[in-house]
């Protein structure tokens, strides 16, 4: 009996959460707004988890992630630089401009919460 009054509650709650934002954040845009708040998504070209991050996003929106390539040392020097001096442990790793960082691969859902959160001091 509690179990079919929990499945029914639940059954009623989730197609109230899926209307409330049925697709979830638009790729492309939330791409734009990572790069306008400064977050930094460092990866590696090999990475199973950064390619499962990116496709997250589509083909369209990725060419506007704030990626930085941490395991290209030779071709983007610059940017293996920037992956040592931020302390890239794991890959994908997202750092805001505050210093606050998500290591692992977030959903799009996430990504818009956390950059919509107001900055802590």
């Amino acid at each position: 009996m509690l179990f079919s009054s929990l499945g029914g509650l639940a059954l009623m709650l989730v197609p109230a959460l899926a209307a409330s934002n049925p697709a979830g954040p638009d790729p492309i845009t939330l791409a734009e707004r990572l790069s306008e708040a400064k977050v930094v998504y460092y990866g590696s070209w090999r990475c199973p988890a950064c390619q499962a991050q990116t496709r997250l996003f589509g083909e369209e929106a990725a060419p506007n992630l704030p990626y930085v390539e941490c395991a290209k040392p030779k071709e983007l020097p610059d940017q293996a630089k920037a992956c040592v001096a931020a302390g890239i442990r794991a890959y994908p790793t997202w750092i805001l401009p505050s210093g606050e960082r998500r290591e692992g691969v977030q959903s799009l859902e996430e990504l818009e919460i956390w950059i919509s959160q107001p900055s802590q001091p």
